[in-house]
């Protein structure tokens, strides 16, 4: 089973009826801050969790809805019931009175939501405050973060390790009072609470056991490429004597580097290291749950934030190799990152679609999403666009708006040329890197030859006049219609001649 269709009316940031047609494919999606990326990922999220949870859709409902409107949004998944999607498609709906996520005798959508598989960015945040007293505590990231969801009817029971531990929090902040709550009571809730957190946290830590936090973790670590070997110490949590507060609560890494024992992992674990471990620690997570049920989704938004491009790359390829049969959900605020995989990574992968999402407006003035599906042969179809828009504004008159879209579309073919084979300047700050840069080393490269020599002459004659970047910032200068036309003309023959 794979997603084909995603409907969402009125959830959220949406605004009336958006469609996303999914067509069985991952998703690569790019939203501005702001836009309602982030409310696609509760949406989905939301939908699953209606297969167990009964959810409050009023408080998800969105806030401009007149009177009249209110209570008619939804969220709707429509399946392909094989990979084919040759048998009879699959519709299931969430409202506000209904659903049939939950029905007898399909329990399609309940086992999906075993897995877990949804991370958002602010489960990683903890990366930046588990320094304490000058070790490196892994608790809060865990169980506040990448673990918070995690829910085994072995481990954890009908909760999740998170709603354990706010029991035990909830249990050591509630006051007594006097002879109604007093504090022999209180000793036997944090007791309770603590000793069913400390049963059920433990079991991820036992290396003999197969619940092992790290035994799928472990595999997807090593193929970030960091050369750690990591293994984690948990110190059961203890209430101070006055019950007040919490002693103790840790997670130790002891790690091993190229198998040589670190004894100061928090000097050595730095944030792309600690973003590794966290990230497979939350997939191997994923993994260990029972992989055989008929739809797996995994879906992470805005996680690269916290990734640089040594941790970034990596986590497409495990991706890739290691969930597979999974559909796939990423959702992005960064645009270089997100044209850098869609026009490389993804380009022609018929797997993937990628879909933007923009903060328009309603008629009465409020942001709404606006989503646009990049479509076209594989992901390469920005370049023709790139072109296409150009030539659109050159038609009518504005000759600036065509100059912004050509030195796009410019910058674009060349750097799909280079990757991965052609070596550019080195630049500790790869956005100061010109259009320039590429063209000269396009045109040094041993299969340039692919270009004629007027192709080369006209470039070059066309890169001061319009495709460099500054030239746009000359208020002395102004486009000429001639030399807008003849740089799309060479363009198009660019991307012919580069094969991009």
């Amino acid at each position: 089973m794979r997603i084909k269709k995603i409907e969402i009316k009125d959830y959220k940031a949406f605004y009336g009826k958006n469609e996303f047609n999914v067509d069985g494919k991952n998703l690569f999606i790019y939203g501005e801050n702001g836009s309602g990326k982030s409310s696609f990922y509760y949406a989905l999220k939301d939908f699953f969790q209606s297969s167990t949870e009964t959810l409050s859709y009023d408080e998800t409902e969105n806030i401009f809805l007149t009177q009249a409107q209110k209570g008619k949004g939804y969220i709707k998944v429509t399946y392909n019931p094989d990979k084919n999607g040759n048998n009879t498609e699959k519709k299931y709906t969430v409202n506000k009175t209904s659903k049939n996520t939950y029905v007898a005798g399909d329990t399609s959508i309940r086992d999906a939501i075993k897995l877990k598989s949804f991370l958002t960015y602010k489960h990683l945040l903890a990366i930046h405050h588990i320094k304490k007293d000058n070790e490196i505590d892994l608790f809060d990231l865990l169980v506040k973060g990448v673990l918070k969801h995690f829910k085994s009817l072995a481990i954890t029971g009908s909760q999740e390790l998170g709603e354990l531990w706010e029991n035990v929090e909830k249990a050591v902040a509630k006051p007594t009072e006097g002879q109604t709550y007093n504090i022999t009571q209180k000793k036997k809730d944090v007791d309770r609470t603590i000793n069913i957190f400390n049963t059920a946290f433990k079991k991820l830590f036992d290396e003999s056991s197969i619940e092992n936090i790290l035994k799928y973790s472990q595999p997807i670590l090593d193929k970030f490429g960091h050369n750690i070997e990591l293994k984690l110490q948990y110190t059961q949590v203890k209430p101070t004597s006055d019950y007040k507060d919490i002693e103790r609560n840790h997670v130790r890494a002891k790690i091993k580097y190229l198998s040589k024992q670190i004894d100061k992992p928090h000097i050595f674990l730095n944030e792309a290291r600690l973003s590794a471990i966290a990230i497979s620690i939350y997939l191997g997570m994923v993994k260990r749950h029972i992989q055989g049920i008929p739809c797996k989704v995994l879906f992470l938004d805005d996680i690269f934030i916290g990734l640089d491009i040594s941790n970034r790359l990596p986590l497409l390829e495990i991706l890739k190799s290691d969930f597979d049969s999974y559909q796939v959900f990423i959702t992005t605020y960064d645009k270089p990152w997100y044209e850098f995989v869609r026009t490389n990574y993804l380009n022609n992968n018929s797997r993937w679609k990628c879909f933007e999402i923009y903060a328009g407006r309603s008629k009465e003035g409020f942001t709404i999403p606006v989503v646009k599906e990049i479509k076209g042969q594989g992901n390469n179809d920005h370049l023709g666009y790139f072109i296409q828009t150009a030539e659109n504004y050159h038609n009518s008159g504005d000759n600036k708006a065509a100059g912004v879209y050509l030195r796009s579309a410019f910058e674009a073919i060349l750097k799909q040329f280079c990757f991965g084979k052609v070596t550019v300047k080195f630049v500790i700050d790869q956005s100061k890197l010109q259009a320039n840069d590429f063209w000269s080393a396009t045109k040094s490269h041993n299969q340039a030859n692919q270009l004629t020599q007027h192709t080369k002459d006209e470039i070059d004659n066309l890169l001061p006049l319009v495709l460099n970047p500054l030239n746009h910032n000359d208020t002395n200068k102004n486009e000429h219609s001639s030399e807008i036309g003849r740089t799309i003309s060479i363009l198009r023959v660019l991307k012919n001649e580069l094969n991009v």
